[in-house]
Order: structure tokens, then C-alpha cells, then sequence
């Protein structure tokens, strides 16, 4: 059925995570998944949908991996291994003997007639004092195997311990001839299948697949014959073990007549009657544990989806199971609701409705043959198209091959699941994210770090002078728009043995014609500074962690930018071919925002199992290309609890050194691409053999694909190293030999700063001083600062202090000297004019609060300037 209204998402997921795992159901519950929201009762997908773009087989190796752990499997259906079969109590008329009563148990733990043990009537009334109980006989699961049976049975195998306890009978004449007429004829009737010749019944069990066309084409199953339940002997009945024998039944008499009586008289047509009372039941329990699985529950109607056909007669709720007649509605195998986009990327500025609306489900296809296949019917939408994105059709979702798993993977990989996505779904997933307006983003300081005029003034120096009021600097959003939907290519998912950098991508995300705006406040308005359009392409892969971990990595910090167009930069002086050389910097800048859109998951659990990933790769060769059909997913299933074994190697890292551009390399000139800075990094892997990887991400960015590093040097540079500032490097490893241990990471600060603080001195003659405006995009507020008067000597780095204008104007002037945190140093010098603004004072000397106002600079310990100024005056004096 769909999702239940109770479900609320837990953690935080991505439409990464839609379109790469929702086809398994998140479980096959049915009952919801992370991210995902269900619709109200009564409400259903009502999109276009297609068929198997998402494919799944479990294999003969997976179906004898379940056999071998068939306790696990058995317990989704029957806790413990364990069936409560209820054996009611009945009466029936048995030749010779007359009517008998067959379990007469009396209410609760009766010990006699009082309260309806063994009293000769059947009492039905919950509420009587004599009411009888339903004998609830134990039967035990000690054996389950899977057969698969072309072209669409599954045949279940199933041994049996059965031992129902005492079923007490007697005669419902309470003066039975038998008993020389003074007393009823009382026995206890038992039967363990462990009393004959076979320790325990063997019941077999056939479930069979087929696609549902009254509704929409789902995934049903049932039980269509059943072996094993039939009483020894009967017509038709198979030999033991597959069969109940009378054999394994016993009476005991539970009074004086029956003592005598139970054991000599022709009870056959009464074992055959209690048989009876086991075998049917039984029967009922195991159909209904495979309908619990297969039919559609409900509470109201309302529950229920209505046929797809449109034909009679009409869906109703009955006893809890949607039923469409005499057959059950299928159950929903699969998820459906809305994928809320904004809670991922609202803070980035994707509108508050972005949504996607999905359906996934088991159906379209169902093929028996070594192992099962399976297809799914699947539809994806933008619940609303945003007004940020022009409208466009869906890509098409047409049909293609299912996969060849066996021949496709890897030789010897002994897998157990494959799932297939398709790339028509890949596509169709970001159409949709698209129309849904989720790449729409506005990026600021308030949600990707700092972002000013100064950041960019290097780049393009008639910003500053544009923008700059009061010396301060102009805060700046970047917005994105993508004008068409991004496109997904399934490749083939290899890399250069040494270098590890990918040879063909697993996935190739191309983001065609994405336009950035650059804004800047001036004069309290945003302000159009210009425009970028550019193709960009991201080689994606996808690594795993553990069990069932998985991020998306890139594939190369690189990324392919092509078809780069400028407009509407007439507010700048420079040149708007040169403005390409931006696009790395604005995609450094949007790939946080990337990186919550795809961010980690977990695999989910398949029922009572999990999934080891073992291997990725393209599936099912498009001719004439080097693109493939579906993404392939290969995995071995495993306990939900069992360990994954998985160790990881201790992480060391340090910063070796830095390679920063000069100021002036990083013009913009149109001719060359910017160079990036480098952080070089000390890395160290120990505490587990094997041949270590590293990866790396920036700030909340993508993590790399992992790597070697020469020698421990792990050479990181990023497209984001080109916007000045504080970034963090997180990095962690692994053993290439074990990739699933992967380190916790750890993060090493890493300041990107080539410009030298800007300078300008401007002298107050009313305040007597020389105003020193400092401005630095990224030390601001950690700036030191070193003077030099006249000819004097320079004095230390230290804190800010004022300039006495009368002071240093004799003397010819200061020159000022700003120190960023990186140790840029900038520069500016004020001379005196030829005709002196101030009398040439030097007969006041003191030191207030520490300062030497004569001396032209406040001082807080150190070398005052006022005394270079006073010596210097000196001087001269003695000429």
C-alpha cells in the first residue's frame, strides 16, 4: 500500500538518493523512507508512469544465500520460526460412538466441567464462565529452502515440528452406554510429528508471480497449491514425510471410562477428524502469512487505491485487506509521496515548494528462471514548475532491455542482488528537480561564507572602484538559473590504475546553459554587475562505506566547462571576454550547495537483510556509444545485524607547505586559465597493511574520488581556493585493498589570501592626525600594522596608532605598512607638502597615557615614534 500517513522523515537525503535507491523500496516496506513524505489517505500519484526503469534480480547465489539463512528469512512471516495454529472447538457425530466434542478445553487453564472442560458442549461466548478456549498447537519452523520454478513460481519448502498438547474430547452424552451409562466418555488426543518414523512434516508451498492489470500493473503473488497438509493415506495424499500421519497421534483417557475406552475402541474416523482440525488451519496460517505479505491492508476504504481498469467490482476495505471480490487488492511494494527538495537546499534559496512527486513500485515485469527478476513501475514529477525555470517537457522514458546481470558481472563476484537504474530515470529525476526549481540558488555570505566586492576586486579592479563606499566593501550574491534540465550519462566506471582519476565516469552530470548573476549592493540596491552562461559537466562516482554507506564523489576537481557566453557587463571596464575565467570560481563557490543536493545515504535494509555493495558500473551498452543503458549495482546481502568486519586505517595529516599565486598572476586576462592554490599535505595512513587513498572535499563541498599521494604528499587544489579566505580541508583514507574502511576525517585550516592589505592615508588638519583607512578581503580585523617616518628606520608590526599630522609632517612624511593574517604586506606613504600645513613644533614633549603626541603616533610599549621624531628634530636643530 502507500505510505502510511505516520511516517516522518528521519534524516536528512537528497534527490541523488531518489533516483539511485528508491528502487528498493526503501525495504519494501511500503511504509516510507527518509526525505520522503506520504501522501494523505486517499491520495495517489496521478503523474505518467513507465515501466522498469529501475530492475532488480536476485540471484540462484542470493537465493542459496537465503536457504542457508532461511531463520532470518522465516521470521518476517513467522517470529521465532514459530506458528499458533487455533484449533476451535466443534462437535461432530462419529458412527458408533456418537456426537463427540473435540476441543473441549474450557476457559483459561480450566482443570474441570465447572468451567467447561470436558463438559460435552462447545461454548462460544467470550464472557461465559464455560467458554471454550481455542487450542492454540505450536508449530515449530526447524527447515525452509526456495526453489525457483520457470517461468513464475517460487516453490517454498517448509519443515514442520507440530505438537498440538493435549485436545481433550468426550461424548457429548454425559451417561455413554460406553461408560455402562454412568459417565461421559473423556479422552485427550495429541499429536507429534516426532513420534513416527520422520522426526518432522515437510510442507511445500507454491507462490506464484504475476503482473496485476487491475491495478496498474503491480507486482502479486499467491499461494497456488500447497503439498504436505494432507492426511496420510487420503486420496491423492503424498507419502511421509510429506503427508500428517494418524501414526503420530495418542490417546489418553482423562477418567475412568475414558481409561479404559480411549485406548480399545475404533477412534480412526475421530483422528481423521482432529487431523482434519490441524491440517486446514494450517494451511489457512501459511496462505495468510504469504497474503500478509502480498495483499493490501487498509482501515477504511479510503485506504485503498481504486482499479487501474476501471472495471467491477469496485475496491472495498474488508477485514482490514483492500479486496477487490474474492482477490485481494496487491500490495503496494514500493513508495510513494512528495520529496520535499527544499529542506535540502532551502537554505541556499530553493523556493519553499520545491517538490518532486513520486511513485516507485514492484511490477511490469516478474520472470522466474535460476534466480527472480523483477521490474518496476515507476513515475516522477515536479509537484509544482517553478516560475524560476523555463517549462520543459520530460526527457522520454522509453523502455529498455533488463539487464543481463549474470553475464555483466564481474567474474566470480558470487553476487546476490543487482539493481538496475536506468538512465531514462537518472534523467528524468533531475528533469524533475529542475522543473521543480531546486537549482535555482542564491548564494551570500549567509549561506557559502563571505562574499564581497574585495573577493573579487582582484580579479576585476574597476569592481572596487565601483562599489566601494566609505572604504568599505560592497556585499555581492552570486544567483544561479540553469535554463535546461541537467542531463545524467550512465559510464563505464574506470580509472587510470596509477593515478585513480577517472578514465569514463560512472556518471557524467552536465549542467547545460546555467546562468550566474553577479549582484552587488551599492547604494542599498542590488545591482546587476553581469552575467556568465556556460555548459558544465561533473564526473560523478560512487563510494562506499561499510555495509551500505554511500557518497557521491567527484570524479575530478576539474570539472569540464565549455559554450562560456558573458552579457550585460557594460557596468565594468574590463573586457567581458575575460569574465569566462570566472566560472571555476562560482562553481567552487555553488558546490556546497552541490554537495547538499548530493549528499551521503544508506542502503536501505531489504526486510530482515542488508546490502554489502560490492560493485558499481555501466549496464547494457548503448551501440555506437560509450554510454550504457542503467547504472548496475551489484551486492551480497547480509544479517540487518550482522557486523561488517570492516577495520580502518588511523589517519595523520599535517600542512607541508603552501603554493600560493602571486597577486598579479590572478588578473583576469582572458589568455590562461587562473591558477589555483595549493595546500601540500602531510598524510600518513597506519595501523593496517595495504596501499593507502586518500580523499579530500572543501568546506561542505563534494569529497574527492580517492587517491594515491606520492611520497605523502597530498596535493590539494580546488576551484574554491580561488575565492580569498578561511577554507577547512577534511580528509580521510583507506587501504586500496579493503575500500569499505574508511578513516573518520580530519580537517586542516587552510587561508587563501595573495592580496596585500590596501592602503590610504588622508590628512585632517583640523584633528591634527593623518587617517589611515585599511581595507583587506579576507584579515580585516587581524591586520598589523608598521610605520616609518621620514627616512627613519621601520618600526615593528603591532596594533593600530594614531598619527600625529604636526609630528610627522616635518619630517617629510610616513609611510604606513598593513600585515595580513598570511603575511602580506601592503603599503602607502603620505609626504608632507612643500609649504608646511603645521608649525614646526618641538618644544612639547611628553608622554600621556603613553603616548608622544609630538612624536605623531600613540604607542602601547615599543619604540614610540615620537622619540624618531624628536631625535630627528634634534638634528637638524644642531646644523
Amino acid at each position: 500500500m502507500h505510505l502510511s500517513s505516520s511516517t516522518r522523515h528521519a534524516r536528512r537525503a537528497s534527490f541523488m538518493f531518489v533516483a539511485l535507491l528508491v528502487g528498493l523500496g526503501c525495504g519494501g516496506t511500503g511504509s516510507g523512507c527518509a526525505g520522503l513524505t506520504p501522501y494523505p489517505a486517499g491520495a495517489r500519484y496521478t503523474g505518467p508512469k513507465n515501466d522498469n526503469a529501475v530492475n532488480i534480480r536476485l540471484s540462484p547465489q542470493g537465493i542459496n544465500y537465503l536457504n542457508t539463512n532461511w531463520r532470518t528469512l522465516v521470521d518476517l512471516f513467522a517470529p521465532g520460526q514459530t506458528l499458533q495454529v487455533p484449533v476451535a472447538c466443534m462437535t461432530q457425530n462419529v458412527s458408533v460412538i456418537g456426537d463427540i466434542v473435540i476441543a473441549d478445553q474450557g476457559k483459561g487453564n480450566c482443570g474441570g466441567e465447572s468451567c467447561g472442560r470436558m463438559d460435552g458442549k462447545c461454548v462460544t461466548a467470550t464472557t461465559a464462565n464455560d467458554y471454550d478456549t481455542p487450542a492454540n498447537v505450536q508449530v515449530q519452523l526447524t527447515g525452509f529452502s526456495l526453489t525457483p520454478r520457470s517461468p513464475d513460481t517460487l516453490d517454498a519448502t517448509v519443515q514442520l515440528s507440530i505438537n498440538t498438547g493435549n485436545l481433550y474430547v468426550d461424548t457429548a452424552d454425559r451417561s455413554h452406554g460406553a461408560c455402562t451409562w454412568l459417565s461421559a466418555v473423556k479422552c485427550a488426543i495429541s499429536f507429534d510429528s516426532s513420534r513416527g518414523s520422520h522426526a518432522a512434516n515437510r510442507i511445500v508451498a507454491s507462490v506464484k508471480f504475476t503482473i496485476d492489470m487491475r491495478f496498474d500493473k503491480l507486482l502479486s503473488f499467491e499461494v497456488g497449491s500447497f503439498s504436505g497438509t494432507q492426511i496420510c493415506g487420503s486420496s491423492g495424499a503424498p507419502s511421509e514425510p510429506q503427508c500428517i500421519s494418524p501414526g503420530d497421534l495418542d490417546f489418553d483417557g482423562q477418567n475412568t471410562c475414558g481409561d479404559v475406552y480411549c485406548g480399545v475402541a475404533d477412534w480412526d474416523p475421530v483422528k481423521n477428524l482432529v487431523l482434519g482440525l490441524i491440517s486446514a488451519p494450517l494451511q489457512d496460517q501459511i496462505k495468510n502469512a504469504v497474503a500478509g505479505q502480498s495483499c493490501a491492508a487498509c482501515q477504511t476504504t479510503a485506504d485503498c487505491a481504486p482499479r487501474s481498469d476501471g472495471q467491477a467490482p469496485a475496491v472495498a476495505c474488508v477485514d482490514n485487506v483492500c479486496m477487490a471480490g474474492a482477490k485481494c487488492a496487491p500490495r503496494f511494494l514500493g513508495v510513494e509521496g512528495k520529496f520535499n527538495l527544499a529542506s535540502v537546499l532551502g537554505s541556499f534559496g530553493a523556493p519553499a515548494d520545491a517538490e518532486l512527486e513520486l511513485s516507485l513500485a514492484a511490477g511490469a515485469t516478474a520472470e522466474v528462471n535460476s534466480g527472480l527478476n523483477f521490474g518496476t513501475r515507476v513515475g516522477i514529477q515536479p509537484a509544482t514548475v517553478s516560475s524560476c525555470v523555463p517549462a520543459q517537457a520530460a526527457p522520454p522514458m522509453t523502455s529498455v532491455t533488463f539487464p543481463d546481470f549474470d553475464a555483466e558481472a564481474t567474474a566470480g563476484s558470487g553476487y546476490h542482488v543487482g539493481l538496475g537504474i536506468s538512465s531514462n530515470f537518472l534523467n528524468n529525476t533531475f528533469w524533475a528537480a529542475h522543473q521543480a526549481g531546486a537549482l535555482c540558488l542564491n548564494l551570500s555570505t549567509e549561506n557559502v561564507g563571505l562574499i564581497n566586492s574585495g573577493l573579487f576586486s582582484t580579479f576585476l579592479p574597476s569592481l572596487g572602484k565601483l562599489v566601494t563606499r566609505d572604504g568599505k566593501d560592497a556585499p555581492m550574491m552570486v544567483v544561479l538559473r540553469p535554463a535546461r534540465a541537467p542531463t545524467v550519462v550512465v559510464g563505464e566506471g574506470t580509472y587510470d590504475p596509477v593515478t585513480k582519476k577517472p578514465i569514463k565516469p560512472l556518471l557524467l552530470l552536465t549542467l547545460p546553459d546555467v546562468s550566474v548573476d553577479f549582484y552587488a549592493l551599492i547604494d542599498d540596491r542590488q545591482a546587476r554587475l553581469f552575467t556568465l552562461t556556460a555548459d558544465i559537466s561533473l564526473p560523478l562516482s560512487l563510494i562506499f562505506e561499510g555495509c551500505d554507506s554511500v557518497t557521491p564523489a567527484l570524479g575530478d576537481v576539474r570539472m569540464l566547462i565549455g559554450n562560456i557566453r558573458t552579457a550585460n557587463s557594460e557596468i565594468l571596464a574590463e573586457d567581458p571576454q575575460v569574465l569566462a575565467d570566472l566560472v571555476p570560481a562560482v562553481i567552487g563557490l555553488a558546490e556546497p550547495a552541490l554537495a547538499s543536493g548530493l549528499s551521503g545515504f544508506s542502503l536501505p535494509a531489504l526486510g530482515n537483510f542488508k546490502l554489502k555493495v560490492n560493485e558499481t558500473k555501466g549496464l547494457g551498452r548503448i551501440a555506437g556509444s560509450e554510454a550504457f543503458n542503467h547504472l548496475g549495482i551489484f551486492a551480497t546481502l547480509k544479517g540487518a545485524m550482522d557486523a561488517c568486519a570492516i577495520d580502518a586505517p588511523q589517519l595523520a595529516v599535517s600542512m607541508k607547505r603552501v603554493v600560493m599565486p602571486a597577486a598579479a598572476d590572478m588578473k583576469l586576462t582572458g589568455h590562461r586559465e587562473l591558477p589555483w592554490p595549493q595546500a601540500v599535505l602531510d598524510v600518513r595512513a597506519t595501523g593496517k597493511e595495504g596501499s593507502p587513498e586518500y580523499s579530500f572535499k572543501i568546506d561542505k563541498g563534494l569529497w574527492t574520488d580517492f587517491m594515491p599521494a606520492a611520497n605523502g604528499e597530498l596535493v590539494v587544489t580546488h576551484s574554491r581556493f580561488l575565492l580569498q579566505g578561511a577554507h577547512t580541508i577534511s580528509v580521510r583514507t583507506r587501504v586500496a585493498e579493503d575500500p569499505r574502511g574508511i578513516s573518520s576525517p580530519r580537517e586542516i585550516p587552510f587561508l587563501v589570501d595573495w592580496d596585500a592589505p590596501r592602503l590610504t592615508l588622508i590628512a585632517d588638519v583640523a584633528a591634527d592626525r593623518i587617517n589611515v583607512i585599511a581595507r583587506d578581503a579576507v584579515s580585516q580585523d587581524k591586520l598589523e600594522f608598521a610605520y616609518q617616518v621620514g627616512d627613519g628606520p621601520q618600526s615593528a608590526f603591532g596594533a593600530e596608532r594614531e598619527i600625529k599630522l604636526s609630528a610627522v609632517e616635518p619630517q617629510g612624511g610616513v609611510t604606513v605598512f598593513a600585515r595580513d593574517e598570511y603575511g602580506n604586506v601592503g603599503q602607502a606613504t603620505w609626504k608632507a607638502p612643500v609649504v608646511a600645513l603645521r608649525p614646526d613644533v618641538v618644544n612639547e614633549v611628553e608622554n600621556t597615557n603613553g603616548a608622544l603626541p609630538q612624536g605623531g603616533c600613540s604607542t602601547a610599549g615599543g619604540f614610540g615614534f615620537g622619540l624618531i621624531a624628536l631625535v630627528g628634530l634634534l638634528r637638524r636643530r644642531k646644523k
